[in-house]
């Protein structure tokens, strides 16, 4: 088994949110490109009109090999199938 260097948070990278479309794009070279975005309202619009008109923005992008991809697929895919889905009938699903 390879040992994995202690992984640490020294800079306390913050979350993003990324609720919008993903992008999966190559290169360069052997690179993957992982893009990430995230829908709001524009901000003139919304200020000067009180108009909410929407705009997709790029809020990460992740560049690893193929096999960076291959290992998060299967890290997404373990934790999915761990992780049971809610069913209609269960408790924390009821609404109020």
């Amino acid at each position: 088994m390879t040992e994995h260097p202690l992984t640490v948070d020294a800079g306390s990278v913050p979350e993003t949110l990324c609720i919008g479309r993903i992008n999966l794009s190559s290169g360069p070279g052997p690179l993957m490109t992982l893009t990430f975005t995230n829908v709001r309202p524009k901000a003139d619009p919304l200020f000067e009109s009180n108009k909410i008109e929407y705009e997709s923005i790029v809020r990460a992008r992740i560049v690893t090999t193929l096999e960076g991809l291959i290992a998060l697929r299967d890290l997404l895919n373990s934790s999915i199938r761990q992780t049971p889905a809610p069913s209609a009938s269960s408790e924390a699903v009821k609404l109020h």
